[in-house]
């Protein structure tokens, strides 16, 4: 395959990363696109229009927006929200189900850019892993949350590596499995101490992202 910035973007997550890869990416991509809208779009007339259309962003990204802390873009943005309620409630103010009704409305534009995001790195990394360098770095630093794996797994042609791979997560999950019967024996014979003492006490942290990925990947 020819070789991008995208590429080697995907190589060096899995090169470096201690956690899952594709989650990083992700996060770091729609990080970037909301600092993009506070910083350049937010007075921008078709963004807001957008914006109106689906209520302002979901609770899970106006909660990323909030951490950038741009209280005026904030600010400017949910006046339009304020004033899209208040039309609202004035035009439906003799109707009912209007929580339904309310509800009604386009899809977070953050989300959908997170599902383009997903669809980008999969992609890539699918492609990518036809190739002997980034196969390798998958395999050696094999830091994968169960969702991507199965996203891979799903797309993936070659069915020897797909079997490789699916032995090669059991193998991990059950070993997070037994670190967890182990730190909860921890737990119980030290009830007075502390549990840092506990060669085992991350491992609950690393078992969450393993099966959920990391906090605010998978909203969507």
């Amino acid at each position: 395959m020819e070789k991008h910035t995208p590429y080697f973007k995907v190589l060096d997550a899995f090169q470096q990363s201690s956690s899952c890869g594709l989650c990083l990416l992700e996060k770091d991509a729609l990080r970037s696109y909301l600092e993009a809208f506070l910083y350049e779009n937010v007075n921008d007339p078709k963004s807001r229009a957008i914006l109106k259309a689906s209520r302002g962003y979901c609770s899970s990204h106006t909660d990323e927006l909030v951490g950038r802390h741009d209280v005026l873009a904030l600010s400017i943005l949910y006046r339009d929200q304020c004033l899209e309620a208040d039309s609202f409630l004035e035009k439906n103010k003799k109707f009912k189900n209007q929580y339904k009704k309310w509800n009604q409305h386009e899809f977070c534009p953050a989300c959908k850019q997170a599902q383009q995001i997903r669809k980008h790195y999969l992609g890539i990394l699918i492609q990518g892993l036809q190739e002997e360098e980034l196969r390798t770095a998958f395999l050696n630093h094999f830091q994968i949350c169960m969702k991507h794996f199965l996203l891979i797994t799903d797309q993936l042609q070659d069915s020897s590596f797909k079997k490789q791979i699916v032995q090669k997560m059991q193998m991990q999950l059950k070993f997070l499995a037994q670190e967890l019967d182990q730190y909860c024996q921890d737990i119980q014979k030290n009830a007075n101490g502390s549990l840092l003492d506990s060669p085992y006490h991350s491992s609950w942290k690393r078992a969450i992202e393993a099966v959920a990925g990391q906090p605010g990947v998978f909203i969507v």
